[in-house]
């Protein structure tokens, strides 16, 4: 089977920091993930408890961001992580997006001090979950 990354022709432009991310991240997605996927499906649930934390020694929740706790990877290797994890399961790679792009994002961006202290490292390590609401004015 050829990779994206085969096809693409991609390797050689990512760092060595950038490949290991992505292989890591797809073998915790063949090895942790898949396996249950069909079993979730069925159910109708989501470990996010007990997977968040996986994610969070992984460094992917909130990886893009520097300090308190967050990895401060490169949006490169941001978006290799997000891809392995999307070609094994969208929910998985949502989950890991939300919390970090849009509810660690927040508190990162526009959270006082005291509240980046508070959240950003317990989300990071996957021992808090995030959520971002958003509506409409209608």
């Amino acid at each position: 089977m050829v990779t994206v990354e085969e096809l693409f022709a991609i390797d050689p432009l990512l760092s060595q920091e950038e490949r290991e991310i992505r292989d890591t991240v797809a073998r915790f997605g063949e090895r942790r993930l898949r396996p249950h996927l069909a079993e979730w499906f069925e159910e109708g649930t989501f470990p996010a408890r007990e997977i968040a934390p996986e994610l969070g020694k992984l460094g992917l929740l909130g990886m893009h961001l520097d300090g308190y706790g967050c990895a401060g990877a490169s949006a490169t290797a941001y978006g290799l992580a997000c891809q392995e994890l999307e070609a094994v399961d969208s929910g998985v790679r949502s989950m890991v997006s939300v919390q970090g792009s849009l509810a660690m994002s927040a508190i990162h961006f526009f959270g006082s001090e005291e509240q980046k202290q508070q959240y950003l490292p317990a989300m990071a390590a996957g021992e808090v979950i995030g959520c971002f609401g958003l509506t409409e004015p209608d």
